[in-house]
């Protein structure tokens, strides 16, 4: 769990699950299901029979974007915040 606010004479220590390294991985492996998803609509609209279900690979691409953002947002305000400093 994150402090609210910093130490005095310390810099607060990120927990290794939200390190920008793990998150820029993290980000990688969306895109991968995001590039997936895409394809899914692709075949899904390209395939008759399989035309009603184009929703369910939209859905995984709108929810892989919608957390890659998310975490963009959290690195960027680390970012901003060690500027800050």
């Amino acid at each position: 769990m994150r402090q609210d606010k910093s130490p005095v004479f310390r810099q607060a220590i990120i927990p290794w699950y939200d390190s920008s390294r793990v998150c820029w991985v993290l980000i990688g492996f969306l895109t991968a299901v995001v590039i997936f998803g895409g394809a899914g609509i692709d075949e899904a609209l390209g395939t008759e029979a399989f035309t009603a279900y184009a929703w369910v690979p939209l859905l995984l691409v709108i929810l892989g974007l919608g957390v890659i953002g998310a975490i963009l947002v959290r690195l960027m305000r680390r970012y901003l915040d060690s500027l800050s400093r």
